[in-house]
């Protein structure tokens, strides 16, 4: 039994139609899914290149894209490869940040704040995400 013309080209519509929608969705991101990395490839929303080896995340917090979107705060997350608590603290004392107070909170939570004045700008934070370091650098600029 053969289908007829008109049926074939359903079908092949369809599966074109089936092909289209399974590459779109596989190869367009998930809409804001890195909506506080404002610069991508950047620190700080442009104040210089990210250093290699750092992958950009945002919080899931509908809170924080609450703050972000009324301009009230700003976050950024980089995960680093293995325990890299300090990962983050050179590039940005080379960009004019200077250690105002550290709040380490024991072997695996290392906590400080930042500014180029007082009071802080930055609040710097590694934490462990599994085997690797999820830094979250926060503030009101």
């Amino acid at each position: 039994m053969t289908l007829p013309a008109k049926s074939w080209r359903i079908w092949g519509v369809a599966a074109l139609v089936a092909v289209l929608g399974v590459v779109t969705l596989t190869l367009r991101p998930a809409p804001d899914a890195l909506y506080c990395i404002r610069q991508p490839g950047t620190l700080w929303n442009g104040l210089m290149p990210l250093p290699d080896g750092l992958e950009p995340r945002c919080p899931v917090s509908a809170t924080y894209r609450q703050e972000m979107r009324r301009g009230l705060s700003r976050v950024e997350q980089y995960v680093a490869q293995g325990w890299q608590p300090q990962v983050l603290m050179e590039p940005l004392k080379r960009a004019g940040y200077v250690l105002l107070e550290d709040e380490t909170r024991g072997p695996r939570h290392y906590s400080v704040f930042m500014g180029r004045s007082v009071p802080a700008e930055l609040y710097y934070t590694a934490v462990p995400d599994g085997p690797n370091t999820l830094v979250t650098v926060s503030g009101n600029h």
